[in-house]
């Protein structure tokens, strides 16, 4: 089962302070959709309201068309899993997974069947007799998405779940999630300021900045156009670069350095600009007359996959992955090139992305 969520004109305030300023969004039914953003950004809050737990000054909920703004949890059939697990220290893992469908009375057979089948696609199913105390932190976390997915909700909703798990247990059961939603098939919305989990769970990723919505989009899009500097910066391990420049007919000027624009320059107005590169779309050479561009090397940090250095063109700094056989000094003057169809140009006075935003 699935629902589909409407948000429309959503604000809430806590005091003088404003914690979502005005969403609007749609959410597909059996789609993953990733919430993204910094601390104090409003994605909990606003999936707080979806679950109603808070209560929105404006604006309304709609769950399949069904305005459900003042309605309570308990009447929107959804389940929610939150960082701290919230499992019931007293009770074992069956009796947790059990708790929310005594409180909805189902008989004994169905709640044996449902119990057996999350405990099973939660891979927990040796582990009903024990105490959350018996168990590790993925374990527990297991044990919470097993008793929201077994009464059969038509939304899930997860805040930060895997925040507290270290960085392999994370990487695993960001596997193990992606699994559970193509099996389940049940709209998810998550919650998140890691942008790894965004982008390797989302259908659509909906980045947020001080209460409200910038951009929403397939990860591929966010990653590749964003709409602004400060989404380009905060997607990306590591970040977009951002280079000040000049744009001339069919030329970028960079630090003296003039780069060819191979693609549509027309779009693109003369002056001052912004550029976008990200880290992988920049070819680094030893000899320092090869590419486009001379730079420093600053730092070379070897990551087993690759090397992440960290240049110096001007007064700019920027970051590039090479390949991990390339070594360098520092202090080592060496040159780079950039993908041309990889740039992405930005208003240097209001950050906003002034060219193609997303292919059709």
């Amino acid at each position: 089962m699935a629902a589909e969520i409407e948000v429309l004109n959503l604000k809430k305030k806590f005091g003088r302070v404003i914690a979502i300023k005005n969403i609007n969004l749609k959410i597909k039914k059996g789609e993953f959709l990733v919430l993204l953003g910094p601390s104090g950004c409003g994605k909990t809050t606003t999936l707080r309201c979806i679950a109603g737990l808070e209560k929105p000054d404006e604006g309304k909920i709609f769950i399949n068309e069904k305005d459900v703004t003042n309605l309570p949890p308990s009447k929107r059939n959804l389940s929610m899993v939150f960082q701290n697990y919230a499992v019931f220290p007293h009770m074992t893992v069956r009796k947790n997974i059990e708790f929310g469908l005594r409180i909805k009375k189902f008989d004994k057979e169905e709640i044996e069947n449902r119990v057996k089948k999350s405990a099973e696609l939660l891979k927990i199913d040796e582990l009903l007799e024990r105490y959350p105390s018996q168990l590790s932190g993925g374990q527990r976390q297991r044990v919470a998405i097993a008793r929201a997915i077994a009464t059969h909700p038509e939304i899930l909703l997860l805040d930060e779940p895997l925040s507290n798990l270290d960085a392999l247990l994370r990487l695993k059961m960001r596997a193990e999630l992606k699994k559970l939603h193509r099996d389940t098939g049940t709209t998810t919305v998550y919650v998140t300021h890691d942008q790894v989990e965004a982008l390797s769970l989302g259908d659509r990723i909906a980045v947020m900045f001080d209460g409200e919505i910038v951009q929403i989009d397939t990860p591929r899009r966010i990653y590749d156009f964003p709409v602004n500097v400060k989404v380009g910066g905060f997607i990306g391990t590591p970040p977009m670069n951002f280079l000040k420049a000049v744009v001339e007919e069919e030329n970028i000027l960079i630090d003296k350095f003039k780069i060819k624009i191979n693609r549509d320059a027309k779009r693109l107005k003369a002056g001052e600009t912004i550029i976008g590169i990200r880290a992988e779309n920049i070819k680094v050479y030893k000899n320092p007359d090869k590419g486009d561009l001379k730079a420093e090397v600053v730092v070379s940090e070897p990551l087993g996959s690759n090397n992440l250095l960290t240049l110096r063109i001007g007064e700019e700094i920027l970051k590039v992955i090479t390949e991990p056989d390339l070594t360098f000094k520092t202090q080592e003057i060496i040159s780079i090139s950039f993908n041309p169809e990889k740039i992405r140009f930005f208003d240097p006075e209001t950050g906003e992305a002034t060219d193609v935003v997303s292919p059709e």
